[in-house]
């Protein structure tokens, strides 16, 4: 389909793709207006704009628009009913959390209602959710989106915590954030301080040390990527005991404060 519709441009990698899924499973929209309107829209803080041009560009079809300048947020949009049909074939029976592929089903109704008068192929909705896995680059999109790299340093103490966080709103999804951490073999899920939201929570140098060799070999590829790399090179000084010397320990909460202005 894809090559029928842009016969000159190679296709999207496999890696862009599940990426992708992960990203807007996190950050992303399939919105159906008050006026029946079609918009699959993923939207980011200005300060990350690029990996929307990034998504335009792997993709080769789409927008890149501000959303709001008090804000400070860009938003990428896709409204053409021809690029929504790859959207829609994209994600069919590809979506991980239950919620989310609720409104995608809803989202596809809408498009082969419009396909149906437009004389267009429909796509037949795939209801069945997936199983994230190690694997692919699905978690690798997520984390992007909804995940955390952190380090807190004790100001009264030499003391510590290393993180990493995964959030997400629903009880009816907390079963996927059980299963991540039964993939990685470390952390729990803990019921978030904000209503009806959950967090899977890795604590501790050795236990963060179990999610490394996932994110090393399915790189971030938002601003998320430069925080991930901050907070490795921190997690070696702590294991070196950087954190125990206020000279260094000063020259660590330094890359902390980075960490914290990427997020």
């Amino acid at each position: 389909m894809y090559s029928r519709l842009f016969p000159n441009k190679p296709l999207p990698s496999i890696k862009i793709l599940e990426w992708l899924i992960g990203f807007t499973e996190g950050d992303g929209s399939f919105i159906v207006t008050k006026r029946g309107e079609l918009q699959f829209v993923i939207s980011q803080n200005s300060l990350d704009v690029q990996v929307l041009y990034y998504i335009k560009e792997q993709l080769g079809f789409g927008t890149v628009i501000q959303q709001s300048k008090s804000n400070n947020t860009h938003r990428y949009i896709v409204q053409d009913i021809k690029n929504l049909s790859l959207i829609c074939t994209l994600f069919n029976g590809n979506i991980v959390f239950l919620t989310r592929n609720t409104r995608f089903l809803i989202f596809l109704a809408t498009f082969n209602d419009k396909a149906l008068r437009l004389n267009m192929d429909t796509i037949n909705p795939i209801s069945k959710t997936i199983i994230p896995t190690l694997n692919d680059y699905w978690l690798s999109g997520f984390t992007d989106a909804e995940g955390c790299f952190s380090l807190s340093l004790l100001s009264n103490s030499s003391g510590y915590r290393l993180r990493f966080l995964l959030c997400q709103k629903w009880e009816i999804n907390k079963p996927i954030l059980d299963h991540i951490s039964k993939l990685f073999g470390v952390g729990k899920v803990f019921k978030h301080t904000s209503p009806d939201s959950w967090e899977y929570i890795v604590n501790g140098v050795k236990n963060c040390n179990s999610i490394l060799p996932y994110f090393d070999e399915y790189a971030l590829l938002s601003k998320k990527k430069q925080s991930y790399k901050l907070w490795k090179e921190l997690r070696l000084q702590l294991i070196n005991g950087d954190h125990f010397y206020s000279s260094t320990r000063i020259k660590m909460k330094e890359l902390v404060n980075e960490i914290n202005k990427i997020k």
